[in-house]
């Protein structure tokens, strides 16, 4: 058994995986990755029972791989870090439960797990939904959706990102319960009816880094308890959240009636400026709409204030509104238009953004008391 692998081919496939292995784990086969034979080639694959993720492998000539092995996937990592650029390593295994790493004058001794305890997950499922889909799209999807999600929600179904399939259309939705993100594709599927999915944070988290921007296709199923993804290198399998996704719609206004066209610029630049006087816990600051102008300012417990004004197109009445700073920004980074649109009703009501021109992808965010 030997494995002959350069520094430069382990360190790629590793960085794809090794985000799903946590140092300290209730079981100790989590810590590992596996080596394994796949398909005439070989890969690492590394899992946490939430997520799985897999990369391919590319052996140098002499390796002799018999069986499957496992090796703790961060000090396997850390030793491959920190061996030269140019560095060609040498995994045997020596005796069961230990493996040896050699790499000309270095030289490491690890142990190794049972690899048929590593536990894969098993994506069979007799109502699977095959699909393909440009990673770019679905990267889109992820980046302009993702950060609206919640974190450590009682509503569980709320930590993570929906996912909606329908007649030529894939969007995601996320939402935290004050903000909401929503961002779609048109794609080629022909469906009699939609097909939706919740994936959690930690798979959204995960797939993102592995999904590149380009046009390349990926494979995608869909199952009952699973979501999977992969192309020609790489895979990731994450459950799916069980639960009933909120009615997203309902909290999409859909009566605001001023309308405001910004460049999104000047106004993300005034308000991380005026944002340093803002309360350290509510992170709020106004919104005064007038007279093609928008006035951003804010005050903070200790009375120190600051303001900010910028050119806007509004012609409707005066309004002043206040918003989580944060919530506005976070928006403001997504949308790639020169201006964005925001449509408002009143002071109480929630506001909605909107790349100006581009339908594409619409946001919510909830006004804040000040």
């Amino acid at each position: 058994m030997k494995i002959i692998i350069t520094k430069e081919n382990l360190i790629k496939a590793l960085q794809k995986i090794i985000g799903v292995v946590e140092k300290r784990q209730t079981m100790p086969i989590l810590s590992h990755i596996l080596f394994r034979e796949k398909e005439g080639g070989f890969e690492v694959v590394a899992s946490d029972l939430e997520v799985q993720l897999s990369a391919s492998l590319v052996l140098e000539n002499g390796s002799d791989f018999t069986e499957n092995i496992t090796i703790p996937g961060r000090k396997l990592f850390d030793i491959g870090k920190g061996l030269p650029d140019e560095a060609i390593l040498e995994i045997d295994k020596i005796e069961e439960g230990k493996l040896q790493i050699r790499s000309k004058k270095s030289k490491f001794i690890l142990s190794a797990l049972d690899a048929a305890t590593f536990p894969l997950m098993d994506t069979v499922d007799e109502n699977n939904l095959d699909f393909t889909i440009k990673s770019s799209d679905f990267k889109q999807i992820v980046n302009k959706t993702a950060f609206a999600m919640a974190q450590q929600d009682v509503r569980y179904y709320l930590n993570g990102l929906y996912l909606n399939l329908s007649n030529k259309e894939l969007f995601g939705v996320a939402t935290d319960g004050h903000r909401l993100a929503k961002s779609g594709v048109e794609t080629e599927f022909i469906m009699q009816e939609s097909v939706n999915a919740i994936i959690p944070r930690k798979g959204v988290v995960e797939i993102d880094k592995q999904l590149e921007d380009v046009e390349e296709n990926l494979n995608a199923t869909i199952s009952k308890n699973h979501l999977q993804i992969s192309n020609k290198n790489t895979q990731a399998i994450s459950k799916l959240i069980d639960g009933k996704f909120p009615d997203y719609e309902k909290v999409i206004p859909a009566d605001a009636n001023m309308k405001v066209i910004v460049d999104c610029k000047s106004l993300k630049e005034a308000l991380i400026r005026v944002s340093i006087l803002s309360n350290d816990r509510f992170r709020g600051v106004r919104l005064n709409f007038d007279n093609n102008e928008i006035k951003v300012s804010a005050n903070n417990p200790e009375k120190e204030e600051a303001s900010d004004d910028i050119k806007a197109t509004y012609s409707g009445e005066p309004l002043e509104v206040g918003f989580n700073v944060n919530y506005l920004i976070d928006v403001l980074n997504v949308i790639k238009t020169k201006n964005v649109q925001i449509l408002l009703k009143d002071n109480n009501s929630s506001a909605l953004l909107t790349p100006e021109n581009d339908n594409s992808s619409s946001y919510v965010v909830m006004p804040l008391r000040l």
